[in-house]
């Protein structure tokens, strides 16, 4: 059944479009594909069930938008904070642990990847889990259930980022 909601997804275009339409209102060209790879990492790591990697990973990620709240001009300071909470979340324990806060970590870097225009990435939407992620690569790799579930899981029409 490939049921989709777009709830989540809705509210960060929302709020990226709330943040203001004008060019300079764009995150620094420069942060967001830091912010892809890192991500990415977290991505892998769960989606291979594995731990390791993924609280350095958030880790810089918070760190890193952390910083950049002081260099921010009002419209970007939302995204950034979003990623920083989000991420700031995943400080450890198991993969269950590390999981949960997948789904606001998605949300807040596919905002931030959309208002920075960066390419090469593609969202995609479990139904199961009721949660998106972010991949740079084809074939569905599910990090909210991994081995047991991989495939489980469609790519967000329209999104595609080339």
């Amino acid at each position: 059944m490939k049921k989709t909601r777009f709830a989540p997804l809705a509210l960060a275009i929302c709020a990226v479009v709330a943040l203001g339409a004008r060019a300079a209102a764009h995150p620094p060209a420069e942060t967001a594909p830091l912010f892809l790879s890192e991500y990415g990492k977290i991505h892998d790591a769960l989606a291979s069930d594995r731990t390791d990697g993924v609280v350095a990973a958030a880790s810089k990620l918070e760190s890193t938008a952390r910083a950049m709240l002081g260099h921010a001009d009002t419209a970007e300071k939302p995204l950034y904070e979003a990623v920083a909470t989000a991420a700031g979340q995943m400080k450890g324990g198991d993969i269950a642990a590390l999981r949960a806060p997948m789904k606001e970590l998605s949300v807040a870097v596919d905002a931030f990847l959309r208002a920075a225009g960066t390419k090469g990435w593609q969202l995609y939407f479990c139904p199961m889990a009721d949660g998106y992620w972010i991949q740079t690569a084809e074939g569905v790799r599910n990090p909210y259930y991994g081995k047991s579930m991989l495939k489980c899981g469609d790519k967000v029409p329209g999104v595609a980022k080339g």
